[in-house]
């Protein structure tokens, strides 16, 4: 069992096509590639419990030195320049949606005259789930969180905000491209808009089901 691990782990490594478009002769592509992007999320994880202080001073430097990193690694492919291009292309209109959807719903007030309950709580977390693929998990979260933590404010506890992040600020949004940030960039790519509603929708309600049956 080990070495059949470690021979799936060495064949992960070996140079794999790139399959990004524009990007197919970038030579020598692998998951290697991916080891700044790894780096980053466990320096972002483990950082602020490491060392605070020091974490503070230099998270943009060390943002910016991971990034420099892929950056030199496509500036030296022929391909290169055009594929930083293009990928840099998708991340502007990644950031002008969220960016639009956090700014549209951090500006609406919604006041729920009434004390948080187990109901309450549930029908709100599913409206949430909803209007996730139509707001983004980002705007859908700023929209909601605000009433949500008003009408728990005098019961609220650790799990009311972490349902909140499973159901709405994650898996709410799985539906549409607009709901969940990766498959917008996946329809940036020619994949059509209701592709994935039409794939996963049995699993999002079965996921959400159980999600809202455990917290209620």
């Amino acid at each position: 069992m080990i070495l059949r691990l470690f021979l799936m782990m060495l064949i992960a490594l070996l140079p794999q096509p790139a399959f990004a478009a524009g990007a197919e002769s970038i030579a020598g592509s692998s998951l290697w590639m991916a080891a700044p992007f790894a780096l980053l999320l466990g320096a972002i994880a483990l950082g602020p419990m490491v060392g605070h202080g020091w974490w503070g001073r230099n998270y943009p430097l060390l943002c910016f030195g991971l990034s420099a990193l892929v950056i030199a690694f496509y500036l030296g492919r022929p391909e290169g320049p055009h594929a930083l291009l293009e990928a840099g292309a998708d991340y502007v209109s990644f950031i002008l949606l969220i960016g639009s959807l956090f700014i549209v719903s951090s500006g609406i007030w919604i006041q729920i005259n009434r004390p948080g309950t187990p109901m309450l709580n549930t029908a709100l977390l599913l409206c949430g789930a909803i209007l996730s693929n139509f707001l983004g998990t980002t705007g859908a979260s700023m929209l909601l969180i605000r009433p949500y933590l008003s009408i728990n404010r005098d019961r609220l506890r650790g799990y009311h905000l972490a349902f909140f992040i499973f159901i709405v600020s994650n898996i709410g949004g799985l539906l549409t491209p607009i709901g969940d940030p990766p498959l917008f960039l996946g329809y940036l790519k020619g994949i059509p808009f209701f592709w994935v509603f039409r794939q996963v929708w049995p699993i999002w309600l079965l996921a959400l089901g159980f999600l809202l049956t455990l917290f209620f």
